[in-house]
């Protein structure tokens, strides 16, 4: 390795405002600060971290102290800059505020700050992690922060913005930054591997980024270890591999096992778990993400919301678990918990290992009024037992009880009973399939003739359209099922169909009225 080697967070952190990816809505209003003079004593950047924070306050000082007047057009190659850069400017003093957190520390800032700027045009103090100051630091920075000597400009840093005093944010801009999205690290990986001149497939970029986690020094990282290891084209085992990336199957599995209470089945998975030596938390974290995945399948459009490839789009449509939405809800519930108490164990694997064979024996959730109906079904049906044993003969004929679900035989299957129960039979599909019926929710029935029903949808989407297509057999075999028919369907997609409004009831005559109550008084 040469002695010259950068790390690529170091070597491609942004140079000027228009390179900083992600945060344009922090940037452009920068930069227009600076076109129009209008730049704040004090401001306050506060984001996750890796989000360019620290960097946005080097950009602002370079821009402050670059050039002979405040501006953003400054010479990357003066002297002034290149000072700044290196941390060398006796103008710009960036102070850690977890080691520099006490009164005494505030205090030699305050009487430093009163003599005026060497080179630049400004003394620019940069406190990062400022959240980390004690109360009697932050009460002694309050006044200075309010009145600054006008060649002095604060620029405060914070994670943890909920720790800082309103009496600080009050007295500052505030700007908040937003964890980038996988596209931008995704797209900013590609054009410094392309400037780095090494190549790497889309799916190992993808990998990259869902593993940063919204952290653009973070996805550098990763990507500074893939090519060190790497010298030639770069893989998706390789980086898999090497990130202890969870893999989509594994997660699939599980909650195959857990839907199926596939014993067997989760027992393999949990052994090629401890196998590959996955870190607990990060696993609890994918599975997690997998659960609130399968629960949007319950909604329109639900996956288009997730951002995920089409690969793994289609894996998920595929699937049809028994588990209902509030199932799902439940089990994600129990791995949250789990996942915020599982740090303070020592054997992570083993818990994890028995709280999943805990939800293997996980009932389905149940509707309040169903179990209402259920109890008093039960118990009606045990009344008629006991009442026909008292008036049983002396024969003793055999006691024979109605189900209180008959099988439903229909001799004549007409449109109007099909459009009738459609309500009904759509959320019977939901509760087998739900973003089919979701889907399904959005339709209407229109003809039936020679057995063939035919579905409307109002949505020309590309995506939905090919959900309900893909579908369109099971959809079909769930209504002939509850009818015990043998209808075939056809898919209509007409955007300008008008919906099919219920016809309204004609208005009562008087003669109706009188048949009602049989020509009596109500009063």
């Amino acid at each position: 390795m040469s002695e010259n080697y950068q790390v690529l967070a170091l070597k491609w952190r942004p140079k000027h405002f228009t390179d900083v990816v992600g945060q344009s809505h922090i940037t452009e209003t920068l930069q227009k600060a600076f076109e129009k003079n209008r730049i704040a004593q004090a401001f306050l950047f506060s984001g996750p971290r890796g989000v360019g924070k620290t960097t946005t306050a080097r950009l602002l000082a370079m821009s402050l102290n670059g050039s002979d007047k405040p501006t953003t057009e400054y010479d990357i190659e003066s002297e002034k800059v290149k000072d700044i850069i290196s941390g060398s400017s006796m103008d710009v003093i960036e102070i850690d505020g977890a080691s520099n957190r006490g009164i005494d520390e505030i205090r030699e800032l305050r009487e430093n700050i009163q003599f005026l700027p060497a080179e630049g045009n400004y003394k620019v103090i940069i406190i990062d992690e400022v959240h980390m100051l004690t109360t009697q630091a932050f009460n002694a920075l309050l006044k200075t922060l309010e009145e600054p000597p006008m060649h002095v400009k604060f620029i405060l840093a914070t994670t943890d913005v909920h720790k800082i005093p309103q009496t600080i944010i009050s007295r500052c801009q505030k700007f908040d930054f937003a964890p980038l999205t996988k596209e931008i690290i995704k797209e900013r990986l590609r054009f410094i591997c392309s400037e780095e001149s090494r190549d790497i497939d889309d799916n190992s970029l993808n990998l990259i980024a869902h593993k940063a986690n919204g952290s653009m020094r973070d996805a550098l990282g990763y990507l500074d270890q893939v090519l060190v290891l790497s010298d030639k084209i770069i893989t998706f085992d390789t980086v898999e591999d090497l990130l202890g990336v969870v893999p989509t199957e594994i997660l699939f599995s599980i909650t195959d096992a857990l839907n199926n209470k596939d014993g067997n089945l989760l027992i393999e998975v949990l052994s090629k778990i401890r196998d590959k030596g996955f870190i607990i938390e990060d696993l609890l974290k994918e599975l997690i993400m997998h659960m609130r995945n399968l629960s949007l399948l319950n909604y329109k459009n639900g996956l288009e919301l997730l951002g995920i490839d089409k690969e793994l789009s289609d894996k998920y449509l595929k699937i049809s678990y028994s588990w209902t939405e509030k199932d799902i809800i439940r089990i994600s519930n129990n791995l949250a918990e789990l996942y915020s108490t599982i740090k303070q164990f020592p054997d992570q694997f083993l818990i994890f290992e028995m709280h999943l064979i805990k939800l293997l024996q996980f009932d389905s959730s149940i509707e309040i009024e169903d179990f209402l109906n259920k109890n008093i079904t039960a118990e009606v049906k045990a009344k008629e037992v006991k009442i026909n044993k008292n008036t049983e003969d002396t024969s003793k004929k055999k006691l024979k009880i109605k189900s209180d679900k008959p099988t439903k035989i229909i001799t004549d299957l007409s449109v109007d009973l099909l459009k009738e129960e459609w309500e009904e039979t759509v959320k019977l599909i939901s509760k087998k399939r739900g973003s089919v019926g979701a889907q399904l929710s959005g339709c209407i029935l229109g003809s039936f003739s020679d057995n063939i029903l035919e579905l409307i949808s109002y949505d020309s989407s590309n995506f939905n359209k090919k959900l309900l297509e893909d579908n369109l057999d099971d959809i079909c075999r769930y209504i002939n099922e509850k009818y015990n028919s043998k209808l075939k369907m056809k898919l209509t997609i007409d955007t300008n169909v008008e919906k099919i409004e219920e016809e309204k009831k004609e208005n009562m005559n008087e003669n109706d009225i009188v048949s009602i109550f049989d020509g009596k008084d109500a009063l």
